[in-house]
């Protein structure tokens, strides 16, 4: 059951490309956030955050089979080859992944890294704004964690978070995440895109986007005009890192399905769009799979239609839950 939630947006200007330009404002809205939760007051100052998908590394290494406690070793001179940082200018973890086929020949481990001058400041203003974070996590990891169901997929699955500054792109089979990128193409992009076309102002076009979508049953729209190039080309992208994925995992299954999350995901008429272009299953996420078999129940006054913009928060709950 769902104890609460807020979302609060952040301004443009507080936090450019993952960096946190204005700590005191954005203190302030961590605090509204928390202080005025709809449901149940928040009864504890420990939080699970995520971290900003753009500055983050994550890669799969296939290792030979060597001692588990050679693989820390290991991991070292991998990134050291491979980070444009030195290893006192980052924090990076990592895990031993059971394959989704059985290999006898290598160790396949999955390594997530970041630069500490963007933890740091994330760290400073939580414990600023009076909360405890005692866990980090990048962000796909945990929108991966609330869309697949037991956190394991026999088929590798994409999944395209569409957020208000950013998308992102990743490839989950058997248990983790194989492969993530971002795109710039968003919701504000999108929004932006038709308020300029439509000579109308931002706010305008974002009713507009909200209420009408992508009306394709009217292809010569102007509001179809405007939206159809920038979603062709996140098609076009989708496309290429799919293409990307096999040919350097070949001996995983083929890609037939495509999940999408986030605030923009909700878009009529985007996954009749996506699917007409790409000849793939496109559905919307389910971040209740692993909540609750009877999501209308467990949401409490949480509007029905809103759970794609919290995949990831309720990713990180369910870590919460595990802990």
């Amino acid at each position: 059951m769902l104890a609460c939630f807020n979302r609060q947006d952040i301004k443009e200007g507080l936090i450019e490309e993952g960096e946190i330009k204005q700590e005191t404002e954005l203190i302030e809205v961590i605090k509204k956030a928390v202080a005025e939760v709809k449901g149940e007051a928040i009864k504890t100052k420990y939080c699970i955050v995520s971290l900003p998908e753009s500055e983050s590394y994550i890669r799969m290494l296939q290792l030979p089979l060597i001692k588990e406690e050679e693989v820390a070793e290991a991991i070292k001179w991998e990134l050291e080859a491979n980070i444009p940082l030195g290893i006192d200018e980052i924090y990076y973890d990592w895990q031993i992944i059971k394959p989704p086929q059985p290999n006898q020949k290598q160790l396949d481990i999955l390594v997530g890294v970041l630069p500490k001058k963007t933890v740091d400041p994330y760290l400073d203003v939580l414990k600023k704004a009076n909360l405890k974070p005692f866990i980090f996590e990048i962000e796909s990891i945990a929108t991966a964690r609330a869309l697949i169901k037991g956190s394991y997929s026999q088929e590798p699955i994409a999944i395209v978070d569409i957020g208000a500054k950013r998308t992102s792109f990743f490839i989950f089979y058997g248990w983790t995440i194989y492969f993530t990128t971002s795109l710039p193409i968003c919701n504000n992009s999108l929004i932006k895109t038709l308020s300029e076309h439509l000579e109308i102002s931002f706010q305008k076009a974002k009713q507009i986007k909200l209420k009408v979508g992508l009306d394709s049953k009217h292809p010569k729209s102007q509001i179809f005009e405007a939206l159809k190039p920038p979603l062709m080309e996140l098609a076009t992208k989708i496309k290429n890192f799919i293409d990307f994925y096999q040919d350097h995992w070949p001996s995983s299954s083929k890609i037939n399905k495509v999940l999408l999350c986030g605030g923009g995901a909700k878009m009529i008429g985007l996954s009749e769009f996506l699917n007409a272009q790409l000849k793939l299953g496109i559905d919307l996420g389910n971040p209740w799979i692993n909540i609750s078999d009877n999501p209308k129940s467990a949401i409490g006054k949480l509007p029905f239609d809103d759970p794609p913009a919290y995949t990831t928060a309720l990713g990180l709950a369910l870590r919460g839950w595990e802990q």
